[in-house]
């Protein structure tokens, strides 16, 4: 699984370049959830699976990359939620997002 992610964002990016699209693209990574027990994955060393209250469940991995980005090879351990993407991409994008309460921008 991982190989063909890997074969498949290579043949992305070669794409990207061979249409003079790479320096304008924002290449967004993340996971939905954990490992499945149904599946037989594993989450080790975080306890729990898919479905569960666990890291497990809920730890995914995720990246954000483009040659826009000023702190770019930055490894981040903080938590993040789905809804803070929004107001990350806008601010890729040179935007200011709708302020709300909730939000919080991650770059």
């Amino acid at each position: 699984m991982v190989d063909a992610i890997d074969e498949s964002i290579g043949s992305l990016m070669e794409a990207l370049e061979a249409a003079s699209m790479l320096e304008d693209t924002v290449l967004v990574f993340s996971s939905d959830n954990g490992a499945s027990l149904r599946s037989r994955g594993g989450n080790w060393p975080l306890r729990g699976i898919k479905s569960t209250v666990w890291e497990g469940s809920v730890r995914v991995p995720a990246f954000v990359w483009s040659p826009r980005l000023v702190k770019s090879q930055r490894v981040s351990q903080q938590l993040m939620h789905i809804s803070d993407w929004l107001p990350t991409l806008f601010s890729l994008a040179g935007e200011r997002a709708v302020q709300h309460r909730f939000w919080v921008e991650q770059y």
